[in-house]
């Protein structure tokens, strides 16, 4: 049974919360420390996304400064290493460990050390719901079992946790609000993972779906004060994901549109979500998600909108960094002579390819997506044969060993480059590429056309056809 949303909590936030916090409050907040025994030079703070990352020196000693957010969780991590933390503008904290064994080795002074040490223990005591790999190939009855009793025990620790420290009340929302809507997000996921793990047929799988499906519909859409919550925006955006597959089904016409994600999901958000806070914020998150995969030139029209209606300067403000950095690689931009290797193992260069539009994809074999893709991109490459197309796929694979065994195996034809250090690569970095298969378009003197361009199985041929008659004309 869902539990109560705590509203005497809620005024205790909207009150006191608020008033601690000065006006003139420094932003800025340091995370610094020595972890030895890591396995990698550079430890990396999240937040919806990479916040900042530093190298460590050879002792283990790291420090990063970058503007935070009032009350909000942050993630460390460090190849396999991750610490929880919560931190408020203008905090300073220190973290001490080994890699080796973190839970006996990690200490913690500063702001906010309580609520890093009690969040060090609950990932320690919550390890069981981290694999859901594990624990989602049990039978219903058993995952029941071992979820209920992890939540349970999680919460009476964190009961006992705020009835004995003094505990920040933005912290404590977060924690109610996990509590609140994480077991209904497990639930909802359980049906297709038993599925998968144990090739058993979705229909077929023993659990009240109904009934986890009846809960999902029945949350509160207006609970801006859980926004921080990642349960409870996962949530939302299942609701907005089911409307948007509503909408598609209805509209057969709707998938002509390249963009016709975007805009859906844009129309399911605007007939779920009315309160301004909380529709601002998916629809923020929408635009960012699709501005960092895509760039600006899919999601222009949508930024223009949200500009202009959005009550949030904050959304506002991160919108406009990630903009002002798509600017260099935006259209007519002209792109660095980056050095590849071939198959032959020669160095090879873009401007190689002049004279030619330049459709790059850029992949891995590690990534099934890429794979997915690779029937769609051989038949584009032989209806373009005759045209001038180069077509040419870059590997960001970690060595080239990898790489040249599959393009052999597969007998994959063309341009096949491999660039070196992988997701550092000087091309990777450049078109800020943070997820793959990605996509480029270069014209014939090697400017760009499309950071982000569509995929073979997308419209890419649209694109393609516009930009020959201009170099054919």
């Amino acid at each position: 049974m869902k539990k109560p949303i705590n509203l005497a909590l809620i005024v205790l936030i909207l009150t006191y919360g608020c008033s601690q916090k000065s006006a003139t409050q420094d932003p800025t907040v340091i995370v610094s420390g020595k972890i030895i025994n890591l396995e990698s030079e550079e430890v990396t703070l999240f937040q919806d996304g990479e916040i900042a990352s530093v190298k460590i020196d050879d002792e283990g000693n790291f420090k990063l400064k970058f503007e935070g957010d009032d009350g909000s969780s942050y993630s460390l991590f460090s190849e396999r290493t991750r610490f929880e933390l919560f931190l408020s503008q203008g905090d300073s904290i220190y973290i001490t460990a080994d890699a080796k064994d973190i839970s006996g080795t990690f200490e913690v002074q500063g702001d906010h050390e309580k609520e890093a040490r009690y969040l060090d223990k609950k990932a320690q005591n919550d390890k069981g719901l981290d694999d859901l790999f594990e624990l989602m190939a049990n039978s219903k009855e058993e995952y029941l079992k071992i979820k209920d009793s992890l939540f349970t025990l999680s919460e009476v620790n964190f009961k006992a946790f705020k009835m004995k420290e003094d505990v920040d009340p933005e912290f404590i929302i977060l924690e109610e609000g996990y509590y609140s809507f994480a077991p209904l997000w497990y639930d909802l996921q359980y049906p297709n993972y038993y599925a998968f793990l144990t090739d058993t047929p979705k229909d077929s799988v023993d659990f009240p779906v109904d009934e986890a499906k009846a809960r999902l519909a029945s949350i509160p859409l207006n609970q801006k004060q859980f926004l921080k919550v990642w349960s409870y925006t996962a949530l939302i955006d299942m609701r907005i994901s089911n409307l948007s597959n509503e909408i598609i089904k209805s509209d057969s016409a709707l998938m002509k549109d390249q963009d016709v994600d975007e805009k859906v999901r844009a129309l399911a958000i605007d007939s779920l979500l009315k309160d301004k806070s909380v529709k601002d914020h998916f629809v923020y998150t929408s635009i960012k998600s699709n501005m960092e995969y895509r760039g600006p030139i899919h999601v222009k029209e949508a930024y223009e909108k949200f500009m202009k209606e959005n009550e949030s300067p904050k959304y506002a403000e991160k919108l406009k960094i990630i903009m002002d950095k798509w600017e260099m690689i935006g259209p007519g931009k002209d792109v660095p002579d980056f050095n590849f290797t071939n198959m032959e193992g020669q160095e090879v260069k873009l401007s190689d390819l002049k004279g030619k539009l330049v459709y790059i994809d850029i992949w891995a074999t590690w990534c099934g997506p890429c794979i997915a893709e690779h029937p769609h991109w051989d038949m584009l490459k032989k209806e373009y044969a005759d045209k001038r197309v180069a077509f040419l796929t870059v590997s960001i694979d970690e060595t080239m060993e990898p790489w040249e065994k599959m393009v052999k195996a597969k007998k994959m034809e063309g341009l096949q480059w491999f660039a070196e250090n992988a997701w550092k690569s000087d091309l990777t970095l450049h078109f800020m590429v943070n997820s793959i298969p990605r996509f480029i378009l270069l014209d014939e003197q090697g400017k760009i056309i499309d950071p982000s361009a569509d995929r073979p199985s997308g419209m890419i041929r649209e694109s393609l056809e516009k930009h020959l008659v201009k170099i054919d004309s």
